[in-house]
């Protein structure tokens, strides 16, 4: 007892609130505040990610859904950067999102709530982020594939076998980077950030400036036309929601990577909300660019590549710039899986250190020789192979896989800023970054929103990140096939949306699971410090964080 006591008083201070939090301390702290925002911006990756699903916006309604649609979308995610930034300030853990609705859950009913709560939120956090590693390394293959179409004028056409054996290879070199000591990921990211910014600036500029015919600002700003899709005009705007969307996900890696950074409690909401800022503005004017010099919205979604964003680029520029940016664009989303393997690896070792999944003592482990989780990396890497084998059984069952990222994600995100709000409200003592009285009405719009867009994404779409380009290398008929696909109706029953069919599974699932057995040895998260240590030091903590309140920071 007075050993461990000694070693709080010798602890930094980022060390200290982690063992307040019932953990010692095992990662480097090497991150600054640069690396942990290049890490939130680089897994967002708007340069690819409107690239590859830019084709949603377009056909539901067309320039009024890309244009409008960005600036709405972005400002509710913003509501919930914000709220999941405040939780972050006061809970810098790996745990992240389940952390933060344990804790929020503990005082309620005597904490009866915790386990359940904390549970379902760890599983749709993991499958969010497992989905989300296995739908960008696609999207990634499937634009290798692109610019070999595009470099071969148009003779090539990929199967999907071939498309499987380039997202293994991605798979690979990602593991192998995840693996890497701390401080060389902080360095890489820190390059990618240029990269990304750069590449996006090249491909604006050159739009504007090789395009041969511009579109009219009236068109742009002004011209819907829903027709395509089939529904209504007020559902087709709401679907081609999913760019902004799926581009604003991820950016709660900057909680997962917490226990990693120095200063956590200012560090990470800021780089949380500073890069979701960042991507969109920088998307909204990348869209701009893309509306404005579009040749004709039939001719790319029509694009023998499979992107339309391939196409739009290939009309202005030329085959040989097309084929130097879309190589740009190919790192750009090379580097934004990276960054994703990282995080996600965080949220295995996290739900493992509290023995939630099977094997937990293997995936908990952290390598002496790069202090990282390589095991979780790896477990990572092996289960995003194995989904892409559903594509061997049927494109649709992969869609519906790779549309969970998206909903899983924002699910997981939801349930930690509701228990902020509700439950949680009266016992929750904010760390440097405070909403203050803003919370319950900010936490409020984040949830109805998440809510409202889920049911419409579960009931709508099942097409997510790109994955529509790898249905389109795979026929002949790409007119047809996107006027005769889940985004459009009529629906049948071979292209319905699977995804409420896999979200339905892992509620179904974990929840007989929890129901069955976990009930019985899971009661949230696990403490691995002294449980008396952690207790004194952290009444002392409450106590200066109670009375300095009136020095919070407040909202900008």
């Amino acid at each position: 007892m007075d050993i461990e006591q000694s070693s709080v008083e010798i602890m930094d201070e980022d060390a200290k609130k982690l063992y307040t939090l019932g953990y010692k301390q095992e990662f480097k702290r090497e991150f600054n505040g640069l690396s942990i925002f290049c890490f939130a911006f680089s897994i967002m990756g708007v340069l690819a990610s409107v690239s590859s699903t830019i084709n949603f916006p377009m056909l539901s309604g067309g320039p009024v859904s890309m244009v409008y649609g960005w600036i709405l979308g972005s400002s509710m995610v913003m509501c919930v950067a914000l709220s999941l930034a405040e939780l972050v300030s006061a809970w810098p853990a790996s745990g992240g999102l389940y952390f933060f609705a344990a804790k929020l859950t503990q005082h309620s009913s005597d904490g009866r709530w915790t386990p359940i709560v904390t549970w379902f939120t760890g599983w749709f956090n993991l499958i969010g982020n497992m989905a989300l590693v296995a739908s960008i390394d696609y999207t990634l293959s499937t634009m290798v594939m692109a610019e070999i179409t595009m470099a071969t004028d148009f003779k090539f056409e990929a199967t999907f076998p071939q498309t499987y054996g380039v997202y293994i290879v991605v798979l690979l070199l990602h593991g192998l980077m995840g693996s890497l000591p701390t401080r060389w990921l902080a360095r890489v990211n820190q390059v990618y950030v240029y990269l990304n910014m750069g590449s996006t600036i090249v491909v604006i500029v050159c739009l504007f400036v090789l395009s041969p015919n511009k579109n009219s600002a009236h068109w742009v700003f002004t011209h819907f036309d829903a027709d395509a899709v089939g529904w209504p005009a007020g559902l087709a705007f709401l679907l081609g929601l999913i760019d902004v969307m799926w581009t604003l996900t991820g950016y709660d890696c900057a909680a997962h990577l917490s226990e990693e950074c120095q200063n956590a409690s200012k560090v990470a909401p800021k780089a949380i909300i500073q890069s979701v800022a960042s991507v969109a503005v920088t998307g909204w004017i990348l869209i701009l660019a893309i509306a404005f010099t579009v040749p004709s919205i039939d001719e790319a979604l029509a694009t023998a590549t499979g992107m339309p964003m391939a196409q739009i680029l290939y009309v202005n520029c030329g085959k040989n710039a097309t084929l130097v940016l879309w190589i740009c664009i190919i790192l750009v989303q090379f580097f934004t899986g990276s960054a994703t393997v990282v995080a996600a690896s965080r949220v295995i070792f996290a739900f493992s250190r509290d023995n939630a999944l099977p094997f937990s003592r293997l995936w908990k482990k952290v390598s002496p020789y790069t202090h990282t989780p390589v095991n979780a990396v790896w477990m990572l890497v092996t289960c995003s192979a194995v989904l892409g084998c559903l594509g061997f059984i049927a494109i649709s069952a992969l869609n519906a896989v790779f549309n969970v990222a998206s909903i899983g994600l924002y699910v997981s995100y939801t349930i930690p800023i509701f228990c902020r709000i509700t439950i949680g409200r009266d016992n929750f003592v904010p760390g440097p970054f405070s909403l203050g009285k803003w919370a319950v009405p900010i936490g409020s719009v984040a949830c109805l929103w998440v809510a409202f867009i889920s049911i419409i994404f579960l009931l709508y779409v099942h097409i997510s990140h790109g994955i529509i380009s790898m249905n389109i290398l795979f026929t002949n008929q790409i007119s047809i096939f996107l006027r005769n696909s889940p985004f459009t109706i009529p629906v049948n029953d071979l292209d319905m949306n699977y995804a409420v069919v896999v979200i339905g599974a892992i509620v179904i699932g974990a929840g007989l699971w929890f129901a069955i057995d976990a009930h019985k040895w899971f009661h949230g998260p696990v403490v691995n410090v002294e449980s008396d240590s952690v207790s004194t030091e952290s009444a002392s903590v409450e106590e200066k964080t109670a009375g300095s309140v009136d020095q919070i920071e407040k909202v900008e």
